[in-house]
């Protein structure tokens, strides 16, 4: 877990898959392969009555990487809500998921794997996300 990497408790919802790539002597040179949510997290997460809305798209970064990309958001209620659900309409939940391939596309494929990377262990792609979506729902 990301959490074992950097001595932070406060990530040990992330999962890298690192890639050995070249060994040196007792050295192994590791690539990142892939990261995740663990099953509890997303488990956390998913509530009833709110709507889920998952999106994935594949980004070619600038150092030639394929890298497919999901991400999932949910509404949430508004603080003088009175209703006890709050779905969105299929047209919001359409306009939600085109900003998000389309945030995930415009930051992925401007910067190579490793800045990637480190966008994602913060995550503020999903931040931006979040904004930009604000006025949506």
């Amino acid at each position: 877990s990301l959490a074992d990497l950097n001595n932070d408790e406060d990530q040990a919802s992330k999962k890298v898959r690192l890639c050995i790539e070249e060994v040196q002597g007792r050295h192994c040179l590791t690539d990142f392969h892939g990261m995740e949510l663990t099953r509890d997290k997303i488990c956390s997460l998913i509530r009833k009555w709110t709507t889920l809305i998952e999106a994935h798209v594949d980004v070619k970064t600038t150092d030639n990487y394929v890298v497919r990309m999901f991400c999932i958001a949910f509404t949430k209620r508004r603080t003088d809500q009175v209703k006890s659900n709050c779905y969105a309409q299929t047209a919001q939940i359409r306009k939600i998921r085109k900003k998000m391939t389309d945030i995930m596309t415009q930051e992925a494929s401007k910067v190579q794997l490793r800045e990637l990377v480190k966008k994602l262990i913060p995550e503020s792609v999903g931040k931006e996300i979040e904004k930009q979506c604000q006025g949506i729902f």
